[in-house]
């Protein structure tokens, strides 16, 4: 099977390592590849990242794969095979999907067969099954159900998981100097816009998060998963425990 390589980086990689992964698939995969392209993808599996990463075949005589303990089979949602600007992409640069459906479940509590769900970018184990992707993943790995479309503001988080708006980034220094977006400081707080359920105690009483729908608050930086919608708004779920402070 052959690996698939996201081909965007996102901003708290290591550039030795990026460096490195392309200096070690240079002379194979990427001979003659623009590395640098980005492929418009689903807004719930638009992530920046980069990972090598093989799927397990599961033999042809096997015709079910039954998740374990708080495990989930999750059916991947096909990439894009084109660029922003239309331009086709060969498989090894396209960008790994983040998101797909649950098509068997183990012992699970937060979500079930059926569901649209968005996972995080290097959690679980890619496998083939008759030919298709697959995941399979632990529950706790999901950060959310997409309950319709691609809008990231309709994504329900799961646990102790928190939805928010991120703060637009200064376009200008304070002596009026105008700022690249690249060189724009991104900012550490937002707009609360979904709140998980809470996570479950040993005892199996859920504890909601101590924040509300509405509420702006901070949190820490390289914590959490981003996103960014079809209109560019930028969005990242966090845990509650990354959460720093409410401002008002």
């Amino acid at each position: 099977s052959p690996a698939l390589f996201t081909s965007h980086c996102n901003s708290t990689c290591s550039a030795g390592d990026c460096i490195q992964d392309l200096n070690s698939m240079q002379s194979t995969a990427f001979a003659g590849a623009n590395v640098q392209t980005k492929a418009r993808l689903p807004p719930c599996a638009r992530r920046c990242s980069h990972v090598v990463k093989a799927a397990v075949a599961v033999p042809q005589q096997f015709k079910a794969v039954k998740p374990v303990g708080d495990r989930l089979l999750v059916k991947i949602d096909k990439g894009e095979p084109k660029s922003t600007g239309g331009v086709l992409l060969p498989t090894i640069a396209q960008s790994k999907q983040t998101a797909g459906s649950i098509v068997a479940a183990g012992d699970v509590q937060l979500c079930k067969e059926g569901d649209r769900i968005v996972y995080s970018k290097f959690a679980g184990t890619d496998v083939q099954v008759a030919g298709e992707e697959h995941v399979l993943l632990k529950e706790d790995d999901v950060i959310g159900i997409m309950p319709s479309g691609d809008k990231i503001a309709n994504l329900k988080p799961l646990g102790d998981r928190v939805l928010i708006k991120c703060a637009e980034a200064e376009k200008k220094t304070a002596g009026g100097v105008l700022l690249a977006s690249e060189s724009a400081d991104r900012p550490n707080f937002g707009t609360v816009v979904a709140v998980g359920e809470g996570k479950k105690t040993e005892e199996g009483e859920q504890v909601k998060p101590n924040v509300t729908v509405g509420a702006t608050v901070m949190y820490q930086k390289y914590s959490g998963t981003e996103f960014e919608d079809d209109d560019d708004t930028q969005y990242i779920v966090v845990r509650e425990s990354d959460i720093l402070a409410q401002l008002s």
